[in-house]
């Protein structure tokens, strides 16, 4: 009976685990919808400064360096940024970028 409960504990835990992980795909519509207007966001796309391509952001920074520039980004001109950057969506943009990188 205890290992029972126990199996069925450590299956609702895992569940939410899987939850809360970044969610790269997730991360692709939020820049299909809020970013791709300025950045090029697609895989395997030019490198390119100003605004950088995620593809570029990718090769050159770390995850834990783009979650910095996205929780404090360095120009404060980006539309409707404090709309869909918040809570999961910085996990899950941080995980479509560093994606990228492949």
């Amino acid at each position: 009976m205890f290992h029972t409960r126990l199996a069925i504990a450590l299956s609702c835990l895992s569940g939410i685990a899987l939850a809360d992980a970044p969610n790269a795909t997730m991360g692709r519509q939020i820049a299909e919808e809020y970013c791709s207007a300025c950045h090029m966001i697609e895989p395997g796309g030019p490198f390119k400064q100003e605004p950088p391509s995620f593809a570029a952001i990718a090769v050159y920074r770390s995850p834990d360096q783009i979650r910095a520039r996205i929780v404090q980004p360095i120009h404060a001109d980006m539309p409707r940024y404090s709309d869909y950057m918040i809570g999961g969506n910085i996990d899950d943009m941080v995980a479509y970028i560093a994606s990228l990188e492949k």
